[in-house]
């Protein structure tokens, strides 16, 4: 299983903006596919999947402001369920 966070871009950032979702749950995903775009208070970020498989729920909804560090929705593995 994967995690797809938000990441911490600096120091000062504490949260960012999640703009757009372009996978939806149990979508299949491969390496390098864009799954959300979010936006912090410096930059518009795409997240991509760093491994392939099936995407899980979403954990956030558009618009949602989610802190640095916190998982966005998780890539499951062949036979892998959500926990």
């Amino acid at each position: 299983m994967e995690e797809i966070f938000v990441p911490a871009l600096g120091m000062a950032m504490d949260n960012a903006v999640l703009l757009e979702w372009l996978k939806q749950p149990g979508d299949q995903v491969n390496v390098g596919d864009i799954v959300a775009v979010i936006e912090t208070d410096k930059t518009t970020l795409d997240l991509p999947a760093e491994t392939s498989g099936v995407l899980g729920k979403h954990m956030y909804a558009v618009n949602d402001e989610v802190p640095a560090g916190n998982t966005l929705c998780v890539v499951l593995a062949p036979g892998e369920a959500e926990a």
